[in-house]
């Protein structure tokens, strides 16, 4: 593998970069091409000699620079502790807890590809332009694609609690009703970031002259180079309430009130600035406030007597179903539109779109100048949530040109929530004395689906 190292990138030997085209100029070494690349290890071992063909040039020998072949710093002392306790109050109530620190291995990401970078595997993008007909020089000007992760790549981390209340209560119910309060908050999510963006200082000092922020990114020879580290923050506090009711017709109830806030909506978002992702902190793309589910089992009441032969024929049957009720999951308002890229031609590139929103466009957020209270109505003249101000201004506007909207407005809206209704009959055959064998019958489902938001 090869990874790209900014501790390794020599500013004085950079490559000149067109501002109009954003291609490479002149005729780079194999130094200023690879500036910052590193081969971790001490050299190519002896097996890669005559099947490895960088191995075999020497042209790359530069990049071993004396890092570890595991490049990444190897975390020790990473301790789990975890405790849990029960306690019996009297023989119908008991209290349980628990606490515990979670550490994953690591996995394999599908963010970066450390094995496909150049000159192993050497890919490039064209941001701007026709790929058949990059410009002049043809391939080898275009700046490189480039992924690198962290050299302090941490693992994954979780905290997670658990406080429960269990009682037995009526209809001779096993002690197993319960409330709950779960509970965790965890740095598990990857974090790709753009080593070449300059930081907000830089971009301050920028705003009053003609530079744009889209053309920073040409800052090495590669295009925008993503490095990976686990730092992305969550949080998932709840309370679950689980009651068997034992001979009820309602055999158990689920009630899950929660909360699900997150950063990072996936493990492949893009951030529009890397160096402040506070923007993005909200209701995660699953954020479903309340679930109830119902589980029920009813006998009919006729030709119980399966001794008989209209028992065993006509007997046995029951009516089972389970219906659940669920809140809308959250949405956000944006366009498929990067503000901060210049005019086609220009070779200003822009800081990206994100691609990972739950639902409605895909891009970067509008500005939001309002509340957007939720009205939730339907049909042809419906409007779910509201897009104007009582004054009729608009609530929703598109940043302006060359800026990203940095409001914490991600996922701001919730969809409408759905019920679904599932049940049939189902009788019991007695075959021997002790052994019966369900028989479905037909079923019945009604199910009313969610509704897409989109602006």
């Amino acid at each position: 593998m090869i990874v790209f190292d900014p501790k390794f990138y020599d500013p004085n030997i950079a490559v000149t970069i067109d501002p109009k085209t954003g291609l490479i100029t002149g005729s780079p070494t194999v130094a200023q091409l690879y500036n910052g690349m590193v081969i971790p290890g001490g050299g190519f071992p002896s097996s890669a000699k005559g099947r490895v063909p960088e191995a075999d040039s020497g042209l790359y020998a530069g990049l071993f620079r004396g890092v570890p072949n595991h490049y990444s710093d190897i975390q020790w002392g990473e301790i789990q502790p975890r405790m849990g306790i029960a306690y019996q109050l009297n023989n119908k109530t008991v209290i349980r807890a628990g606490a515990g620190r979670f550490l994953p291995a690591l996995g394999v990401s599908d963010s970066i590809f450390l094995g496909g970078n150049p000159p192993f595997q050497p890919n490039a993008s064209v941001s701007l332009g026709s790929v058949d007909n990059p410009g002049v020089g043809g391939a080898a000007s275009i700046p490189l694609v480039v992924t690198t992760q962290s050299k302090a790549f941490k693992n994954p981390e979780a905290w997670a609690w658990n406080f429960t209340v269990e009682r037995e209560i009526f209809w001779k119910s096993p002690p197993e009703r319960g409330l709950r309060l779960p509970g965790a908050v965890c740095t598990c999510n990857e974090k790709p970031t753009s080593t070449s963006q300059p930081r907000l200082s830089w971009r301050r000092t920028q705003a009053t002259t003609s530079t744009p922020i889209g053309r920073i990114w040409a800052t090495a020879p590669f295009g925008k180079p993503i490095m990976l580290q686990n730092s992305m923050y969550s949080s998932f506090p709840g309370v679950l309430e689980t009651a068997p009711f034992g001979r009820s017709p309602i055999r158990s109830r689920l009630h899950a009130v929660q909360r699900a806030w997150i950063t990072a909506p996936t493990s492949a978002t893009w951030f529009q600035d890397t160096y402040d992702v506070s923007m993005l902190w909200g209701p995660s793309e699953f954020d479903a406030r309340h679930i109830l589910a119902i589980n029920y089992l009813y006998e009919m009441p006729f030709f119980k007597n399966h001794a008989t032969l209209s028992g065993k024929l006509l007997g046995g049957w029951q009516i089972s179903g389970i219906t659940q009720f669920q809140t809308g999951l959250p949405c956000s308002v944006a366009a498929a539109t990067d503000y901060t890229a210049g005019p086609k031609g220009s070779g200003i590139s822009g800081v990206g779109l994100d691609s990972n929103f739950g639902c409605g466009a895909n891009g970067q957020y509008w500005v939001v100048n309002g509340n957007p209270r939720i009205i939730g109505t339907f049909g042809p003249n419906g409007q779910w949530f509201a897009t104007t101000n009582p004054d009729g201004s608009p609530i929703f506007t598109q940043p302006p040109a060359g800026t990203f909207n940095t409001q914490r407005v991600r996922n701001l809206i919730y969809q409408p929530g759905f019920e679904n209704w599932n049940l049939g009959p189902l009788q019991i055959v007695p075959r021997r004395r002790e052994q019966r064998s369900p028989v479905p019958g037909g079923s019945l489902q009604r199910l009313e689906p969610p509704e897409l938001v989109r602006q």
